[in-house]
């Protein structure tokens, strides 16, 4: 059994240095390109606040990606970053951008691996919200079920459901580590609904966080 565990251990670490690099680059190049437009823009129009509180968000953001984690780490961190990544697409889309968090507080210390929540909302503006026209539409939903926890990231994009978005590498790396992390049922799935809507959906076992 120890034999077994250290096995695990060692696959895992295997694998999320792998898949730490892998995530750190993947950066995608029109976001870096769109963000850094829209900065020269509000430094154009002298609009200085809003443009030192998106150089805040896109630092954070950045040091983020490129900083070493842990295999799990709390529920509340994740947010908090992918807030800031959020806030980058707000000053990009304006008020055309609608975003709700529908979170459950007594679920913060959940543990969670690094990069899910942001990698499913980041697939969101990807391949649905960046060139949807008129209101774009992002919820957020986290709740505990049980002995598990359950992550809906939904958007309103109107192109049909590729195939490439269920299987893509960023839904592939989830489902890697959740599977080596947790001996008990995890999921993670991508469908589209009856309102035309896309949702991902992330299952996983309930544990407080432990440094």
């Amino acid at each position: 059994m120890l034999e077994l565990e250290n096995t695990q251990i060692h696959l895992l670490n295997r694998l999320n240095e792998s898949e730490r690099l892998q995530l750190s680059r993947q950066i995608q190049p029109h976001f870096m390109f769109n963000t850094f437009n829209v900065f020269l823009s509000l430094a154009r129009l002298n609009r200085q606040k809003e443009l030192i509180k998106g150089l805040e968000n896109f630092s954070s953001y950045l040091r983020y990606k490129y900083t070493d984690k842990k295999a799990l780490i709390p529920l509340s961190i994740e947010l908090e970053q992918t807030e800031k990544y959020i806030g980058i697409q707000k000053i990009r889309f304006g008020k055309r951008l609608f975003v709700q968090f529908n979170v459950d507080h007594s679920i913060l210390g959940a543990a969670i691996p690094p990069y899910t929540v942001q990698i499913l909302v980041e697939n969101a503006f990807k391949h649905a919200l960046d060139e949807k026209k008129g209101e774009k539409k992002l919820s957020i939903n986290i709740s505990r079920t049980g002995n598990w926890i359950e992550l809906i990231v939904k958007d309103n994009g109107q192109k049909p459901l590729a195939k490439s978005i269920s299987s893509g590498i960023g839904l592939q790396n989830i489902r890697k580590r959740l599977s080596l992390l947790f001996d008990l049922y995890t999921d993670a799935t991508v469908r589209r609904t009856a309102q035309n809507e896309t949702e991902a959906v992330i299952i996983w076992p309930y544990t407080i966080f432990a440094e």
